[in-house]
């Protein structure tokens, strides 16, 4: 019966009526549409792929260790990158293999919501939370017959998504356990990548912490290699070469750098008189104190962009600087914040 209920919705939606069905759904259909998504054929693009990657090298590994548990469900394990990329998969059964070839659920297939419209992989990307997308669900009519449960992995290290974890199977056979096994595999993957991180990235993880609890501002904690970096830094857009690039410039016995868009930093080594071992930077921004624009750049701004600036921060005063509070009350996202943030030039 939810299947037939679930199909009048799809259609309805499809026909410019408005769809009874999860809220999550709906907002997915809508992005979809918005995005130019066709709802009737495939058409997916097509990446190159890694399959030695770091994440598919610790990741594969943790779903086949529970392969011999789905022998004979008719259950499909995958992986994808965070840009929603499949980059592994493994099947219980042949036959499987053929029929999600089929439907180019493949590796090397970008599934991403912006391109493949509602999926497991696409919605739990883009939420960055476990998701459940069941038959007529899927924005794409060629998978209405199959479910598939996703989760994004969340690095234990850098704090980032690594890369994502699906179970699919088709949707006759769907039930609550396939939210379980995703769990469990997610659990799994994030306590090997622990196990695979290096003593050095351990240390800075250790030095990250530290200072995150300790600052007010954004904490970034980088090598080589490795960016250990959480939501309030990493919606400044930054970029690991580049920041490691100014660091080296500046050298080991540098204590503050300059950055672009009026971004300063404060460099620490994890190893005091040594970058090799990693450094953090607590940001701040360049600005006048207390935070807010020059009395000379706030003339330069025309009488809604003031309106605006004051909005902005009677509203961060009343949140005490919570910036996610403040966000909410404004009734924007928190990326939109920053940028208004960044374009008025407040703390």
């Amino acid at each position: 019966m939810r299947s037939v209920e679930t199909r009048l919705a799809w259609e309805s939606f499809q026909s410019g009526a408005q769809a009874r069905i999860r809220q999550e759904i709906v907002a997915s259909w809508r992005r979809s549409r918005s995005n130019g998504v066709d709802p009737d054929r495939l058409d997916l693009a097509h990446g190159e792929i890694d399959v030695q990657s770091p994440f598919v090298r610790v990741a594969a590994p943790v779903l086949l260790g529970m392969a011999d548990l789905l022998t004979g469900s008719d259950t499909s394990l995958a992986l994808a990158d965070p840009d929603g990329i499949l980059t592994w998969r493994w099947e219980s059964e042949r036959t499987l293999t053929r029929d999600l070839d089929r439907i180019e659920f493949e590796p090397g297939s970008q599934v991403a919501e912006q391109s493949a419209g509602t999926n497991g992989i696409g919605v739990a990307a883009t939420t960055r939370r476990p998701s459940i997308v069941i038959g007529a669900e899927h924005y794409k009519q060629p998978w209405h017959p199959w479910a598939c449960v996703a989760a994004p992995v969340v690095h234990p290290i850098t704090r980032r998504v690594a890369g994502m974890v699906n179970v699919a199977c088709h949707a006759n056979d769907a039930n609550h356990l396939l939210l379980v096994a995703v769990r469990a595999l997610v659990d799994g993957i994030t306590t090997a990548l622990g196990e695979a991180a290096t003593s050095r990235q351990r240390r800075m993880l250790d030095a990250h912490l530290s200072f995150r609890s300790a600052s007010a501002g954004p904490v970034v904690t980088l090598d080589r290699q490795t960016m250990i970096v959480e939501d309030d830094a990493a919606e400044l857009g930054l970029d690991r070469p580049t920041l490691w690039a100014a660091v080296l410039e500046a050298g080991p016995s540098a204590s503050e750098i300059a950055l672009a868009d009026g971004l300063r930093a404060r460099l620490c080594p994890v190893t005091p008189g040594r970058l090799d071992d990693g450094v953090v930077l607590v940001l701040t921004r360049g600005s006048t104190p207390g935070g807010a624009a020059s009395g000379r750049e706030a003339a330069a701004y025309g009488p809604l962009e003031r309106a605006e600036v004051r909005v902005i921060t009677d509203t961060l005063a009343e949140c005490g600087g919570n910036k996610s509070e403040a966000a909410a009350r404004l009734g924007i996202s928190r990326g939109t914040l920053y940028q208004r943030l960044r374009r008025y030039r407040l703390g």
